[in-house]
């Protein structure tokens, strides 16, 4: 039976660590933004590749303002592109991810297209024909020990090396 947990915002990461090394819940199967119209939140789908064991857990901030949500990328290495994607559609942002940047929108895109009270009617967000300009560099949000939040940046690629992206759709 797929088990479902609410967990406090303050306790995930722990609880998360507590669920991967106690009850060996090794495998993200998905990590879902969600918009429940007074909270924003992510539902994480965890599986145990040992006991074959499922569950399901969420967690919800009632701040729409600035969603800020611990991030469990540095438990589940599979929590990087879905953090960036819900960071993308739903503009909650991951304390502790090493890559906040926009996933698929382009950079310069005004509001989170996934959220209720988003207008994709509104002139905010044109047809653009040019090319984005590339940014090498990223966003890293640190937890000060006085409870505050730091932008660090971090530098994606430096002068020595060469990309090359492959497929349609690459960030």
């Amino acid at each position: 039976m797929n088990e479902i947990i609410e967990i406090p915002l303050e306790k995930l990461h722990d609880e998360a660590l507590r669920l991967y090394n106690d009850k060996k819940m090794d495998f993200l199967e998905s990590l879902t933004g969600m918009d429940w119209g007074d909270s924003l939140g992510v539902v994480y789908h965890l599986e145990s590749t040992v006991t074959g064991e499922r569950m399901t857990i969420k967690t919800l901030t009632t701040d729409r303002e600035n969603p800020e949500i611990p991030s469990v990328c540095d438990i589940w290495k599979a929590a990087e592109f879905n953090e960036r994607e819900v960071y993308d559609f739903y503009g909650i942002r991951f304390i502790g991810h090493p890559d906040m940047r926009r996933l698929f929108l382009r950079n310069d895109w005004v509001g989170y297209p996934m959220r209720k009270d988003d207008d994709p009617m509104d002139e905010r967000n044109p047809l653009r024909m040019d090319n984005e300009e590339t940014i090498d560099t990223t966003t890293e949000l640190e937890l000060n020990p006085d409870g505050s939040i730091k932008d660090k940046e971090n530098i994606i690629f430096d002068d020595r090396e060469y990309v090359v992206n492959i497929g349609p759709q690459h960030p």
